[in-house]
């Protein structure tokens, strides 16, 4: 390998395939591409292995039935192994940044005081994060989402905190020439997310890396405690299939699959953890969601999609305090149609509403310890249900949505339970605070995998430090969402980058 970079996709190559490359980096997301631009750009040779497709704003066709199948993990189908929480996962030449709705937000200094306390990081003391951050911003383009931007969806918000007291305010994106199609999670058909394929996917090429899509990584190979490549296959992009196979010889492993990805991988490759932590510690933001039929129409699914948050019930800082995020979300009509509850006529006449409706999600800071395991050569499962604590404070954060959409001026609030319940303008949703969150009785849904694989200092505990460096395999790091030793109660994407950084680094002196 040499020369200019390029992105080849493996499924139209001559299989089977051996490369070699100083640095070979599984995944290509916030903290793959990252960490790949910063070795590549130190003179390192790279290559990038992604599962998924590149994919061009020309071809963001926003319709969520050709979009999900490529931009997301299983169709956007993937779940729990019971099918009790669906976990949204991307796919493709920039990760989960190409279907990502931009948030950027720093992790709270509360929850990386705790980290420092309980696993050192010597690595990432406080000023570093804020030199990481800092950098990240600035390479990013992050800025506040302008007020005369805030759809009405998010003006919904604002007027419910308002009109509860309760704490809120406007949030950052990393968008230019954003013209509010409202698109974003199938894809921005007009470039305009500063994202890893539009930013540091260029740099990285022009650096000399290589990138291969439709190349989904399988084992880490390795021997006598050191990295020796990474064994792969070509998939077709349709059926996602393997059509051969690909050898890469490395002496550099970066992983950077996500939090369900990379400990799959680590595990299938029976790579050493004597602490045990590797895939047993997954967090996933679960959250659950209300709708508000409004009489003025909303039209939700136009504008910016996120530009307002409710911080009322996210007290990180205090012992005890309630840990909820409180935001926007809507579907485009198919999602919308599979979420909105009923049958037959009941069904058709909500959907009927759709102009009206306004939903509000919580997002829960969890403490419920998941599990991540291979399953056969390509596949994983993931097993999480929320413990007591968490259940409870999905609860409060469901009672929360309904108080603020009836705050806002909603005549009417639906909560997508089994059987579904229905609230007039008022009546009391106060009973939601207790509502017993059981499998099948609602929707659960979770968008932020993360902390399957926590650095942490101490090699008896942790897999890997806060370099991203494997205690226990040489040459071998991880660049993702993995890393956090906690959840972090907001979007992760900030971080992610912000790791990739310094995994990069890293990488570039090994």
């Amino acid at each position: 390998m040499s020369g200019a970079g390029v992105v080849f996709d493996a499924s139209r190559l001559s299989l089977p395939l051996r490369l070699s490359a100083e640095v070979c980096v599984v995944g290509s997301g916030a903290g793959g591409m990252t960490a790949a631009m910063v070795a590549a750009e130190a003179g390192r040779e790279v290559l990038v292995l992604e599962a998924g497709e590149l994919l061009s704003s020309s071809q963001m066709s926003q319709r969520e039935e050709e979009m999900f199948p490529r931009l997301f993990w299983e169709s956007g189908g993937r779940s729990t192994r019971d099918r009790a929480v669906k976990v949204h996962q991307g796919r493709g030449v920039g990760g989960s940044t190409l279907h990502n709705l931009n948030l950027c937000k720093r992790v709270p200094e509360a929850i990386r005081s705790r980290w420092q306390r309980e696993r050192g990081l010597r690595h990432l003391p406080p000023e570093r994060w804020e030199s990481l951050y800092s950098e990240v911003e600035s390479l990013l383009r992050v800025s506040p989402v302008p007020e005369e931007s805030w759809s009405r969806h998010n003006q919904l918000l604002r007027e419910g905190c308002r009109a509860l007291g309760w704490k809120g305010g406007g949030l950052s994106h990393n968008r230019t020439g954003c013209i509010g199609s409202g698109f974003c999670e199938v894809g921005c058909a007009y470039d305009a997310k500063n994202n890893a394929a539009r930013v540091l996917l260029p740099r990285a090429l022009a650096a000399g890396a290589q990138v291969l899509s439709c190349c989904q990584a399988v084992r880490v190979q390795h021997q006598g405690g050191k990295v020796r490549g990474v064994q792969a296959v070509a998939v077709d992009p349709r059926s996602q299939r393997p059509v051969g196979e690909v050898h890469v010889e490395a002496k550099r492993v970066c992983l950077s699959a996500s939090a369900t990805g990379t400990a799959a991988m680590l595990l299938r490759s029976g790579v050493p953890d004597p602490g045990g932590e590797t895939g047993d510690t997954l967090r996933i933001h679960p959250a659950v969601v209300a709708a508000g039929d409004f009489e003025e129409e909303v039209r939700a699914w136009e504008g910016i999609p996120q530009s307002y948050e409710c911080t009322e019930l996210l007290q990180l800082e205090e012992e005890g305090g309630h840990r909820s995020w409180i935001l926007p979300a809507f579907a485009h009509p198919v999602g919308a149609a599979t979420m909105v509850p009923g049958h037959g006529a009941a069904h058709r006449e909500v959907m009927r509403r759709y102009p009206h409706l306004g939903v509000f999600t919580a997002m829960i800071h969890d403490l419920t310890a998941g599990r991540v395991r291979p399953e056969g050569e390509l596949g994983l499962s993931i097993d999480y249900w929320p413990e007591e604590g968490d259940r409870r404070e999905l609860a409060y954060g469901l009672w929360a949505c309904a108080k603020l959409l009836f705050a806002a001026g909603a005549r009417r609030v639906l909560v997508p339970t089994f059987p579904p319940r229905s609230y007039e303008r008022g009546e009391s949703v106060d009973e939601l605070r207790q509502h017993p969150i059981e499998k099948g009785g609602i929707d659960v849904v979770a968008v932020h995998p993360m902390s399957s694989v926590p650095m942490g200092d101490d090699p008896k505990v942790a897999a890997v430090d806060s370099e991203g460096r494997h205690h226990h395999l040489e040459g071998l790091f991880v660049a993702d969402g993995s890393l956090f030793p906690t959840s972090i109660g907001g979007p992760p994407q900030l971080s992610i980058y912000a790791l990739g950084l310094q995994v990069g680094r890293a990488l570039a002196r090994s």
